[in-house]
């Protein structure tokens, strides 16, 4: 079993952070993650550490490259860029520091009511000038947050809600789960190993364990797809996928519901990170339209899909309609997009590999 991410929800005051301090305690984290995961065979993918939402009396750039300066070597990666809703960030200022300071960017668009028009603007205009600046790459860690906002371990939507200081968890376990009779139990047993450890790595460090996203994430050839098609014998793409998305998540909320969880807890289909989905994308059984389609049952439905940088126009529409899905299912979801200025069918995304480009009229 892989854990997918320890991270580590660190609090600011007055809009600073001790950088010694910072440093000693993630020195200390990667320490016990070391000695935890040597104990219990259990490999631990990535170290992070997330900042609250930033507030316009805070001098943010200084604060993320702080941040970058104290975790980059050590391994981790960081969320010091959040901006909430009611915010009015200058565009340049923002995009300066996404670039200069490694972090990932959070952008709340829009709760569960109402749509932020500016911070909608804000994501469509960073977009924009990425692909103007030729950094569209860099796309891949910044993400729009459409609902209420969430405490979760997955990035870029990350956020330290009321400044908390503690762990959360997140797993990769597509491979964990072998049929639908064992479904529950499997579920059970990667979130109580999980939780375990967790709740033992916070004690460790004497902060607070904060829970676990029971999201069922992929991670290259550990595919949701295969994962899907496996236990309920479809071919993902084809009728009958939404039902059985929704039934794997029914059995998600059920089981975890035991556990201590946190953050978005259900199925996701980034597509860059799944071998699985691009397969199907490639046949055209994965359009850009039914991933849109597949945000009802799932999170973040639309996540690192390369689109045409032409097409970045029709981003705004795009939320609208998200939005409009998550005022029915209540439930948060993000959005991240990767406008690609090229003509080739797919793109390199570096570790991720070739991604198929879908057409979002498609």
């Amino acid at each position: 079993m892989i854990i997918r991410a320890v991270t580590l929800f660190y609090p600011v005051e007055n809009g600073r952070v001790n950088a010694d301090e910072l440093r000693q305690e993630l020195t200390r984290l990667r320490n016990v993650i070391n000695n935890v995961s040597k104990e219990r065979g259990i490999e631990v993918r990535t170290w992070r550490v997330t900042l609250p939402f930033i507030d316009s009396s805070w001098d943010f750039e200084e604060l993320s490259a702080t941040i970058n300066r104290a975790s980059v070597d050590l391994g981790y990666i960081h969320a010091s860029l959040n901006i909430p809703m009611g915010s009015r960030f200058e565009l340049d200022r923002v995009i300066n520091s996404f670039i200069r300071s490694g972090s990932y960017l959070s952008i709340w668009v829009g709760d569960f009511k109402e749509l932020d028009s500016y911070n909608v603007e804000s994501f469509v205009g960073v977009l924009r000038r990425l692909v103007e600046l030729n950094q569209w790459i860099l796309s891949r860690r910044m993400a729009a947050l459409i609902g209420d906002a969430i405490l979760t371990p997955y990035y870029p939507d990350s956020i330290n809600l009321g400044n908390k200081h503690g762990i959360a968890l997140s797993i990769l376990y597509p491979s964990e789960l072998s049929s639908e009779q064992n479904l529950r139990n499997d579920l059970a047993r990667v979130f109580k190993v999980t939780e375990d450890i967790g709740k033992e790595v916070a004690s460790e460090l004497s902060i607070d364990y904060l829970g676990i996203d029971a999201s069922l994430s992929p991670w290259g050839k550990e595919s949701i797809v295969d994962a899907i098609e496996r236990i309920y014998g479809i071919k993902f793409g084809e009728p009958g996928t939404l039902s059985v998305i929704y039934r794997l998540n029914r059995a998600i909320w059920d089981v975890s519901s035991q556990f201590r969880v946190t953050g978005f807890d259900e199925v996701m289909l980034p597509l860059a990170e799944d071998e699985g989905l691009k397969v199907r994308a490639r046949e055209g059984l994965i359009t850009f339209s039914k991933l849109v389609k597949y945000v009802m049952t799932c999170v973040a439905g639309v996540d690192m899909v390369p689109i045409p940088s032409s097409q970045v126009t029709l981003v705004k529409e795009l939320i609208n309609d998200l939005h409009a899905i998550v005022s029915i299912k209540r439930r948060s979801v993000g959005l991240r997009l990767i406008p690609y200025p090229g003509a080739e069918p797919e793109v390199d995304l570096g570790d991720f590999g070739k991604t198929p480009v879908l057409d979002m009229l498609r």
